[in-house]
């Protein structure tokens, strides 16, 4: 394997190659890897730009071993691979890519803000850099308790992008806090594409519901976790108070859906547990079905876009007030659409039980995620996100 030269990627002017439409505007978004829920809304914004003279591109990596556990990795015709590598800097993740020729007739480059990539230094900070470089995230550390200088770090690549796209309305209250100007943040609202889900589930039957309650030997009470199975969904925490639910009401039941990690580890745990059941990993109208036939979803540890999810399902999140939710997080509203318990394993096993077993305000709780369906469409975030393009390109 040859070693990259960080030194590339400052070094190349913008020349039309031949055949190309000099009037028409390119943008590159760089990806470490596309999984499958940023399929709908790349392919909206690409659609966008065919309509209005903006050649969108999309180039990235393939996922890490790491990543590959998820099983959510995509290729796609609109998608550039390029050559990406990873090295180990003070036990910290980096990742460099080779990207000098996807960007070189680049009018803007948008990249994820993130310390770990080390193209963005050198896009970012290099004095001899000139192309217009736009940051899209977070806004700050949300998923960890970053040291001062890692805060810093990131504080310090943000404000050197021409424009900024945040998750949300507190990651852009977050940039701005940091110094970064009001004017160039585009608030995108980031969502995924729930429509499929939610036509599933409204076509499923109240027949199709209790066979499958009956083959998986779940009740009324059922609670359930979908997503990935890892460190971060706090699962340990989750299965120790449900054990406590348990022991509250024997007919509760949990059904998880998902793979990662810690699936095996599930597993092993479904064979030992009489409240829990391990469904692996659902999609399409088996997702549906595995969510209609359960009443609320489970998220002890890290909520993001699983609150999209909910709105989709119809189904109240239950959570704790831990400190390292998502930006998503924010779309959701404590007694309403979410129930927040205090961040120990008895309250949220009470919670738990008193969402399930009060069925006046589970339908309230549920009514309410239907009614949020409507506000965070993947429609949207595309068309938030090219007005975005379009703003950073004339500024």
């Amino acid at each position: 394997m040859s070693t990259p030269s960080f030194l590339d990627l400052s070094l190349q002017i913008h020349e039309p190659s031949a055949g190309e439409t000099v009037n028409n505007k390119r943008v590159v978004i760089l990806q470490e890897y596309v999984p499958q829920y940023r399929l709908p809304f790349f392919l909206r914004l690409i659609e966008l730009g065919k309509q209005n003279g903006i050649d969108i591109r999309v180039a990235a990596g393939r996922a890490n071993q790491k990543q590959s556990q998820r099983r959510d990795g995509v290729s796609a015709d609109f998608i550039t691979p390029v050559a990406q590598y990873e090295l180990q800097v003070a036990n910290t993740r980096m990742v460099f890519r080779r990207i000098r020729s996807v960007i070189t007739a680049a009018d803007l480059i948008i990249m994820e803000q993130a310390r770990r990539n080390l193209d963005a230094y050198f896009l970012l900070l290099w004095p001899f850099q000139k192309r217009k470089i736009a940051l899209w995230g977070h806004g700050r550390d949300y998923v960890e308790n970053a040291s001062w200088v890692k805060r810093r770090f990131l504080s310090r690549l943000t404000r050197a992008a021409a424009w900024f796209f945040a998750y949300t309305s507190g990651s852009r209250d977050s940039v701005v806090a940091q110094g970064y100007p009001f004017d160039r943040i585009t608030v995108v609202q980031n969502s995924i594409d729930t429509v499929d889900l939610q036509n599933d589930i409204e076509n499923i039957t109240a027949a199709e519901v209790a066979v499958f309650r009956t083959e998986h030997n779940l009740t009324k009470s059922t609670a359930i976790f979908v997503g990935g199975l890892d460190d971060s969904k706090r699962l340990p925490f989750l299965f120790a108070a449900c054990r406590q639910a348990y022991r509250l009401n024997d007919e509760f039941r949990l059904l998880v859906a998902g793979t990662g990690p810690l699936g095996e580890w599930v597993q092993r745990c479904a064979q030992n547990e009489p409240w829990l059941r391990y469904a692996g990993p659902l999609f399409g109208k088996d997702k549906a079905l595995a969510l209609a036939s359960a009443d609320i979803i489970c998220m002890p540890g890290r909520v993001g876009l699983v609150a999209v999810d909910s709105f989709a399902a119809g189904r109240p999140i239950v959570t704790t007030s831990w400190a390292y939710h998502g930006p998503e997080f924010e779309y959701l509203s404590h007694g309403a659409t979410c129930f927040v318990s205090a961040d120990d394993e008895l309250p949220y096993a009470e919670a738990l039980i008193h969402l399930l077993t009060d069925k006046p305000k589970l339908r309230r709780m549920q009514d309410a995620c239907r009614a949020e369906r409507g506000r965070f469409t993947i429609e949207a975030m595309a068309s938030r996100f090219f007005e975005g393009i379009q703003r950073a390109i004339q500024s």
